[in-house]
C-alpha cells in the first residue's frame, strides 16, 4: 500500500497547517487572558473573534471544503478532509470552515434558497441538533413531533455544542408518533416561538415547548430523518477521528514539552521511566490512530466499502483520545494540574468526557456485532 500524501492533498494540508499556526493559536494566548480577567473563569471565544477567523477561511479559499461541487463546494476527498481535520485539532480555538451537515443537501428547491444555499456561501450557520442529554440511541430519545392541523408540535430538549458564533438556524431530530415512532427531521429557526437556547453543564441546550411549524420545515421525508446524508456517514466518522488525532498530537506536544522543562527532585521529569512510557505510549498509538483514518480514507476515495473501516477508525481514535488525555493529566500532575496550564485545561473541555464514553460504547458495540456475523 503507497502511503505517501498525494500533492495535492499535502498542499492544503500544510496550508491549513499554517493558518493555525499564524491565526490560530496565537489567539489561545488572548483567551487566557480573557479566562484570568473574568470573575467566573469563562474563556468562550467572542463572536468578532471568530467572524474574523470565518472571514480569513474564506479568504484563504478553505471554506466548504467537503460540500458536493454542484452545490457551490469544493467537494475535496476524503483524505484530504481528514488532512485538514488533523491539523484544526491542534488548537483548542473553533473555527468554522463551512463543514455543513450532509443532511442538508436533502433541502428541497425552496429549502435550498432559505437554508442550504446560505450555508454554503457562509451567510448563514446551521447546527445539528441530534443529540440528547442522557439519550445514547435514537430509541432513547424523548424529543418528540405530532402532527397538529397543518404542521407539527414539538417539544423536548437537545445537547448542542459551545461555539464562537451564533447558529442561524437549527437541524431537529424528533420521534415522529404519526409517522411509526420514527425520526423526522426539522429545519428551524431560532426566533420561532416555542425554541429557546440556554447553557448546561458542557454546551448548550435547544429547548423546545409547544414549538408549532408547518410541513413545509419538514427535511425529507416524515419518519425517515435518519436516513438524510447516510451515504456521508463514514467521512464523518472519519473527519471526527482525524480531529481527535489532532488534539492528542497537540496534547502529547504539550506533554512532552512540560516533562523536558519541569524540574522535580533535582531532575527532569522527562528523565524519570514512568513519564517517558506514557509519552512514548501516547506517540505510538497516535500513529496507528493516523494509519487506521488514512487507511479508510483511501479506500472511500477509492470507491470502496469501508463502512466498517470508518467505524473502527473512529471507535479507536476515541479510545486512544481518552487515554492520551489521561496521560497528559498525569504528566502535568495529576487531576489538581497547575493553574498555570490553561491550554491542558481548555484542551480538556473540548470533548466531553461523556461524549466520548458514548462514541466508545456505540462504536464497540457495530464493530462486536460485526465481528460476530462475520465469524
Amino acid at each position: 500500500m503507497d502511503f505517501t500524501i498525494p500533492e495535492e492533498a499535502a498542499m492544503i494540508r500544510d496550508m491549513m497547517r499554517r493558518f493555525v499556526q499564524k491565526e490560530m493559536r496565537p489567539l489561545e494566548m488572548k483567551l487566557f487572558s480573557m479566562a484570568a480577567a473574568s470573575p467566573e473563569g469563562k474563556h468562550e471565544m467572542p463572536p468578532e473573534m471568530a467572524e474574523e477567523l470565518k472571514n480569513k477561511v474564506l479568504q484563504m479559499g478553505l471554506w466548504a471544503l467537503t460540500v458536493p461541487e454542484d452545490l457551490g463546494g469544493m467537494e475535496l476527498d476524503l483524505l484530504s478532509a481528514c488532512l485538514v481535520e488533523e491539523e484544526l485539532g491542534q488548537s483548542f480555538i473553533q473555527v468554522d470552515i463551512g463543514d455543513i451537515p450532509p443532511a442538508l443537501y436533502s433541502c428541497n428547491d425552496e429549502q435550498a434558497e432559505k437554508y442550504l444555499t446560505p450555508a454554503v456561501e457562509g451567510a448563514k450557520r446551521p447546527c445539528l441538533a441530534l443529540r440528547e442529554p442522557g439519550a445514547i440511541n435514537p430509541s432513547d430519545w424523548k424529543t418528540t413531533a405530532h402532527t397538529a392541523d397543518d404542521g407539527y408540535v414539538l417539544n423536548g430538549v437537545k445537547t448542542l455544542a459551545k461555539g464562537g458564533l451564533p447558529d442561524d438556524f437549527y437541524l431537529v431530530f424528533a420521534r415522529d408518533e404519526d409517522a411509526g415512532g420514527g425520526v423526522t427531521c426539522f429545519l428551524l429557526d431560532p426566533d420561532l416561538e416555542g425554541v429557546t437556547v440556554g447553557a448546561n453543564g458542557h454546551g448548550l441546550e435547544l429547548q423546545l415547548k409547544g414549538c408549532t411549524v408547518g410541513r413545509d420545515r419538514v427535511l425529507g421525508e416524515p419518519g425517515k430523518g435518519l436516513s438524510l446524508g447516510a451515504e456521508h456517514a463514514p467521512a464523518g466518522l472519519l473527519k471526527l477521528a482525524a480531529r481527535y488525532v489532532g488534539i492528542a498530537k497537540r496534547l502529547l506536544e504539550m506533554s512532552a514539552m512540560y516533562a523536558r522543562d519541569w524540574v522535580a527532585l533535582g531532575k527532569p521529569l522527562a528523565e524519570r521511566p514512568a513519564v517517558r512510557r506514557m509519552l512514548a505510549e501516547m506517540a505510538t498509538e497516535i500513529e496507528a490512530a493516523r494509519l487506521m483514518v488514512y487507511q479508510a480514507a483511501t479506500r472511500i476515495d477509492g470507491g470502496e466499502d469501508a463502512r466498517y473501516d470508518a467505524i473502527a477508525a473512529r471507535t479507536y481514535a476515541v479510545g486512544m483520545l481518552q487515554r492520551a488525555i489521561d496521560r497528559a493529566v498525569m504528566i502535568h500532575g495529576g487531576p489538581g494540574f497547575p493553574a498555570e496550564q490553561p491550554a491542558l485545561r481548555m484542551y480538556l473541555n473540548l470533548v466531553p468526557e461523556e461524549t466520548l464514553d458514548t462514541a466508545l460504547e456505540l462504536g464497540q458495540t457495530a464493530i462486536a456485532a460485526h465481528v460476530i456475523e462475520n465469524v
